[in-house]
Order: structure tokens, then C-alpha cells, then sequence
């Protein structure tokens, strides 16, 4: 009877470091040169794998791409704005901090490369697009909008339409700075920010806060 062939030993880990070697090294290369210029070839050496285990993660570039971005999103997309606790609503603190949390990616040098790589080749990659609204913006609007129920079931606010007034914060409370600081017209300064913010909580409690509730 043939001897049964010992098993080799797998590394749970190995191939998983690859694969976050492999994902680092496109995001580096995407953001410094571009999808377009950008070989399979240089992100094998950057990462410091085989051409061949590069492949054996991802098929082609074009794969490699739509895996970085759901990565991305996944991992280091914008924090959980709200998550309800059961306490009361202290509403302008709590809507600075949602204004803060957002408005914190989008001006972070990887959440400023991630959109600029996303913007850059949505066209060519509509469901890289998709994942990208659906962990982004879409997720944030959410979370927004859970918490305006939250303050209009506590009577602090009245919205007649959640989903419209939730996007409309974000709006006000992000105005231009993203697209000042991507088009690389400079950082907006930190007292840029929270002006903003301030003055986007303003204009929100203006049209929406309830008048029976002083402020």
C-alpha cells in the first residue's frame, strides 16, 4: 500500500500578506503615475511578488482595480457617522461631529488619492463607480439620514423629506473644499473647515429645526 503523502503546511497568513503587498503597491503606483501608465509588471515588483501570484490573486489589471477600490472603501472609507445609543439627542454637537467625520476623509491624502483614482476612470469602470457610491456616499447619506429620524422622533427637528434633507447636509457641510484641495488650489485650512461646518449647521437648523424647540 502506497505510503500517504504528507500534507505541506499552509500559511494562513502568507497569502494574505501577498494579497495587502500586492493591493499597497497598486495604490501607490495608481496614485503616482496613473491606472493607464501603470503595468502589472511594476506592481509585481513594487509589491515584491512573482508576475505569477500577482495573477493568481487578479486576473488583469482592470480586476486589480475594482478589488483596490472596494478595499479601499471597506477598510479606510469615511468612519460610521451616528449609531444611535438610546440617549437623548444633544442636536447641534451631534451633527458637528457628523459634519467632522465626513468632511475628515475627503480631506485625507488617501481619501483625496482614492476619489481622484475613482473620478479618473469611472467612466471606463461603471461598477467600480457603483462600489464606490454604495460604501461612500451612499452609506454616509444613510447613516445621516438614520440619524434625522432619530431627532425627529425626538421631536427636535421637522423634515419632510429624510432622504432629500440628509444629502443636503453633506452638501452644505462640504461645500467646495474637496474639489479646491483635488483640483490642488492648497489644503483648506482648518478654520476654512470648521467655518464651514458651522455655517452649514446654521443654515440646516434654519430651515429644519423644529420652532417649537428652543435653541
Amino acid at each position: 500500500m502506497p505510503r500517504p503523502r504528507k500534507q505541506q503546511a499552509i500559511d494562513p497568513n502568507g497569502e494574505n500578506r501577498k494579497l495587502r503587498q500586492v493591493l499597497a503597491a497598486a495604490r501607490k503606483l495608481f496614485a503616482d503615475h496613473g491606472f493607464d501608465v501603470t503595468s502589472m509588471d511594476a506592481i509585481a515588483r513594487e509589491a515584491g511578488v512573482s508576475k505569477a501570484t500577482l495573477y493568481v490573486h487578479f486576473a488583469s489589471k482592470d480586476a486589480l482595480l475594482l478589488a483596490l477600490v472596494d478595499d479601499e472603501c471597506r477598510n479606510f472609507g469615511p468612519q460610521m457617522l451616528w449609531q444611535p445609543d438610546g440617549q437623548p439627542i444633544e442636536l447641534e454637537p451631534a451633527l458637528r461631529a457628523i459634519a467632522r467625520g465626513y468632511t475628515s476623509f475627503f480631506l485625507d491624502d488617501r481619501g483625496l488619492k482614492l476619489h481622484r483614482l475613482v473620478m479618473s476612470n469611472a467612466a471606463r469602470f461603471p461598477q467600480m463607480a457603483a462600489v464606490f457610491m454604495a460604501a461612500g456616499p451612499r452609506r454616509c447619506e444613510e447613516e445621516v439620514a438614520n440619524f434625522l429620524r432619530a431627532a425627529v422622533a425626538q421631536q427636535l427637528l421637522t423634515i419632510p423629506d429624510i432622504g432629500l434633507a440628509a444629502v443636503q447636509f453633506l452638501s452644505l457641510v462640504q461645500g467646495r473644499l474637496q474639489l479646491q484641495w483635488e483640483l490642488q488650489l492648497g489644503r483648506p485650512s482648518e478654520a476654512d473647515v470648521q467655518a464651514l461646518i458651522d455655517a452649514g449647521i446654521r443654515v440646516f437648523l434654519a430651515a429644519y429645526r423644529n420652532p417649537e424647540v428652543s435653541s
